[in-house]
């Protein structure tokens, strides 16, 4: 039974008792019932309206669980026509021209160059001065006597320990 048939059935128990309502009691009684025929209109409006909503939200998220459904992350293609891959790590590049980030992937750095997608511009990148950047090499090291800078007593005293073993193998190693 719902809030305005209940209503109207103690409307009905009401009238039916013939309660006279010049007295005191029988006004109170009667401007309730009003009060509460009020409220179950009121109710019965609110639960068509959440009834309308709650159909539109509906089909809203079945809109959104069709567009996921079609997505497939294969599929996905940045703005400038690359296809992503979780596995291929993306390199940000700033436009000099237009400020634009662009990201790449180590394929297309190692190309040497590409168009801006934004404005055009060429850009070239030259991958020679990062090899081996961090590795020195033998020829970057000066020569010279490193026992002149280092005084004597600030050097550690190694002790090397001789092990079993080890005076046997470089005794066979000379008489052969």
């Amino acid at each position: 039974m719902t809030v305005t048939e209940r209503v109207a059935y103690i409307r009905g128990l009401f009238e039916g008792l013939e309660i006279n309502v010049d007295k005191k009691e029988g006004r109170l009684f009667k401007e309730m019932i009003s009060v509460l025929e009020d409220m179950a209109l009121s109710i019965a409006d609110l639960e068509e309206e959440n009834e309308a909503l709650q159909g539109v939200l509906d089909a809203m998220i079945e809109d959104i669980y069709d567009d996921d459904d079609s997505y497939d992350e294969e599929d996905v293609s940045t703005e400038d026509g690359m296809e992503y891959d979780p596995d291929n790590a993306l390199f940000e590049v700033v436009c000099p021209s237009c400020s634009e980030e662009i990201f790449i992937d180590e394929a297309t750095l190692e190309q040497g160059n590409i168009s801006c997608p934004a404005c055009g511009e060429e850009l070239e990148f030259d991958m020679s001065s990062l090899e081996d950047e961090d590795v020195p090499a033998f020829s970057d090291i000066p020569e010279g006597d490193y026992d002149d800078e280092i005084p004597e007593d600030d050097a550690p005293e190694i002790a090397f320990d001789q092990v079993d073993g080890l005076e046997d193998e470089e005794d066979e190693d000379e008489d052969d």
